[in-house]
């Protein structure tokens, strides 16, 4: 078994959606909305960890460990709850750390908008309204992201034991029958010119 093309995003479509909603972000801060920041925290959280949407919704401030670029994060594994520990790059290091001075809480949780909290639905719908606003197909959801990170971070590593605990997976069979295949592009990339 293999992801779905229409499940994840390639490269150039992950520099788009993050360079769209990253600037309707700064649009939004100059204007005092709060709207454009949120978003962009969450694009650029989602495709940098690959959470699943109730672990977005359930991430708190206090789980997020800047000095040591990791945060804790609750999963359900087997049916029963189990926090983890997960690493996250410079790039969103910074970028939370520019969030949280921004948004000047020091505890509850990561995705506040104007009436409190954001849900499970909240975050799908600021995701929808994002993808919408990048130009991506309809199809993309948080769960895209998930995807995305898991494609790119085999390819970048050929790695499936990092996948898997980047993913949270409980067994190494999930993430192997998910992500070990090839991947379109590289199908892609191997019929190109295949007569030339």
């Amino acid at each position: 078994m293999t992801i779905d093309r229409e499940k994840y995003l390639d490269a150039g479509e992950v520099k788009q959606f993050r360079t769209v909603t990253e600037a309707h972000s700064i649009v939004d801060l100059r204007k005092g909305r709060i709207k454009g920041p949120l978003t962009w925290m969450l694009v650029d959280l989602a495709l940098s960890t690959g959470l699943r949407v109730s672990e977005l919704v359930a991430l708190k401030i206090q789980d997020i460990d800047l000095k040591r670029g990791s945060m804790k994060v609750v999963r359900l594994k087997r049916k029963k709850k189990k926090t983890e520990t997960m690493s996250i790059g410079t790039d969103l290091i910074e970028h939370l750390c520019e969030y949280l001075e921004w948004d000047d809480r020091t505890k509850g949780p990561l995705f506040v908008g104007q009436r409190g909290p954001l849900t499970y639905r909240g975050l799908q719908q600021m995701w929808k309204a994002a993808v919408a606003a990048a130009g991506l197909p309809d199809e993309i959801s948080i769960h895209s992201a998930r995807h995305t990170l898991a494609v790119h971070l085999l390819k970048k590593t050929s790695n499936l034991r990092q996948v898997q605990k980047q993913l949270g997976h409980a067994s190494p069979a999930t993430t192997a029958n998910m992500y070990a295949d090839i991947s379109f592009e590289d199908m892609q990339n191997g019929v190109t010119g295949i007569y030339d």
